[in-house]
């Protein structure tokens, strides 16, 4: 009877044995697979970069439209046009300023017309160019419409006051010519009453 509880005894000693080895074995597989998911994960971090995060992204995409707005064809067609523009309306425009002029010549319109080639020029181009600017969002390149007209009313407003500029060279050299024309008439008014009295004294006119 003894040796039968002793080899019972002995069976459940076993059994325990065999028992915590089991859940050794199966803590030892679980804490392998964690190890080795993290060594993966480590591995995925090393060998693949960090998601861009959303400044980097939006600093990739405004260098990529930086690239684009400077290549040579994109400069090339927003240089031309605007510059196109911009010489088109003035010859347009001062042509009509100057058929208005010629149809009332003698009216306010007529007699500056030289300046109303010139001045609305300067004062629309210039306010249509600081107007672009001022709506232009930072960190964000401008469209290719945006660009030609930002060159075109820029070009628009320079020609504009290139003609004023001309306008008043030319007005104060004919203001110095007239008061030089005066002053010469004046001189020969003053001569001819000097003959006059020489005459009306019965005299020789001097001479």
């Amino acid at each position: 009877m003894a040796k039968k509880k002793s080899t019972t005894d002995a069976l459940d000693q076993i059994n325990r044995t065999l028992a915590k080895t089991e859940r050794a074995q199966a803590e030892l597989q679980q804490s392998l697979a964690a190890e080795g998911a993290a060594l993966d994960a480590s591995f995925k971090a090393i060998a693949e970069p960090p998601p861009a995060t959303r400044d980097e992204k939006r600093t990739a995409r405004l260098v990529a439209a930086v690239k684009d707005k400077t290549n040579k064809a994109h400069r090339v067609a927003v240089d031309l046009g605007g510059g196109s523009i911009a010489q088109a309306s003035t010859e347009l425009i001062n042509l009509g300023v100057r058929a208005l002029g010629r149809w009332s010549p003698d009216g306010w319109f007529g007699q500056n017309s030289d300046f109303m080639q010139g001045a609305p020029h300067f004062i629309l181009g210039l306010g249509i160019y600081i107007a672009e600017m001022a709506s232009r969002k930072n960190m964000e390149m401008p469209s290719t419409t945006r660009e030609v007209i930002s060159e075109a009313s820029k070009l628009f407003g320079q020609l504009g006051f290139s003609n004023l500029v001309r306008t008043l060279r030319v007005r104060y050299g004919d203001g110095k010519q007239k008061d030089l024309d005066m002053q010469a008439l004046a001189a020969e008014k003053a001569e001819l009453e000097r003959r006059l009295r020489a005459l009306q004294q019965g005299g020789q006119p001097p001479r």
